[in-house]
């Protein structure tokens, strides 16, 4: 009679239970990924980031979206225009003293006392 060798038998019940891990693992895998999919899932998600309170550009108004934007590389040449038109239009303001005011025809008529000049 054959004698069967005692490794062999704890190597099948090592393999065995390495095999019944291994699906085990794949099956906790299977379901998450599943968890995931689906229309209620898709509602957990939605709700989980509303929860979250971070808001999209689209959610975003005034100097937060602003910002968001500039953060973008495309827009980056709109912003060095925009920055730069913003530096002159404040420079030519600092500059704009009373006494321009007082000659001009335009401030004059129509911020300052109301009536023309006498050169008119």
């Amino acid at each position: 009679p054959k004698k069967k060798n005692c490794n062999t038998m704890s190597n099948d019940a090592a393999k065995y239970e390495e095999v019944t891990n291994y699906f085990k693992e794949r099956m906790a895998q299977s379901k998450k990924i599943a968890a995931t999919r689906g229309k209620e899932a898709r509602i957990q998600a939605h709700a989980a980031k509303m929860a979250s309170g971070t808001k999209t550009w689209r959610q975003m108004k005034g100097l937060p979206l602003m910002a968001h934007e500039m953060g973008h590389i495309g827009n980056r040449p709109f912003m060095i225009g925009f920055a730069s038109f913003t530096a002159l239009c404040l420079y030519a303001q600092s500059k704009f003293s009373d006494e321009a005011k007082a000659e001009s025809e335009y401030w004059s008529t129509f911020h300052g006392t109301g009536k023309k000049d006498a050169h008119h």
